[in-house]
């Protein structure tokens, strides 16, 4: 490509300009995440306490990922929206967890929807061990408990 004048080689920074404007506009642009998967509200409203079961249920909306841990009674649906801006951590936007309870015989009891204004943050990995024991480095434990053995326990007394 030959430039013939100081045109081509403005016309060529420009794009190059506009093109960088553009990357760095849509790098800033938040990225939102959809995870997990719930029943709409007019797939919940088709279930019919006492007359679904489990089959039916599995027919109409699917399996979930998560069930009861405690009795084998309870599936959860759980889907979870997040946001994240360039270098920041996500923020969850939305979260529904559907609950439906079964009874012995696996016919739908009850049908439970709730939302992110409908409970509490709990912190799964807290990543801190509470102790009662005085921090030492390793040096400290090592001599530390060289001065505390006692003769008769070394000698086999």
């Amino acid at each position: 490509m030959l430039l013939r004048d100081g045109q081509d080689v403005q016309r060529i920074t420009m794009s190059g300009l506009g093109l960088t404007l553009v990357i760095g506009v849509s790098a800033c642009t938040p990225q939102v995440s959809v995870h997990g998967y719930a029943p709409t509200q007019a797939q919940l409203d088709r279930i019919e306490p006492g007359i679904d079961t489990i089959f039916s249920l599995e027919e109409a909306v699917g399996r979930p990922s998560t069930s009861g841990l405690l009795r084998d009674g309870t599936w959860y649906y759980v889907q979870t929206t997040t946001v994240q801006s360039t270098y920041k951590a996500p923020v969850p936007t939305d979260r529904v967890v559907v609950a439906v309870d079964f009874d012995e015989d696996g016919v739908v009891t009850d049908v439970q929807r709730y939302g992110l204004e409908d409970g509490r943050v709990v912190n799964l990995s807290p990543r801190v061990t509470e102790t009662s024991a005085v921090r030492r480095g390793i040096l400290g434990q090592i001599f530390g408990n060289l001065f505390r053995l006692d003769a008769s326990s070394i000698l086999g007394g």
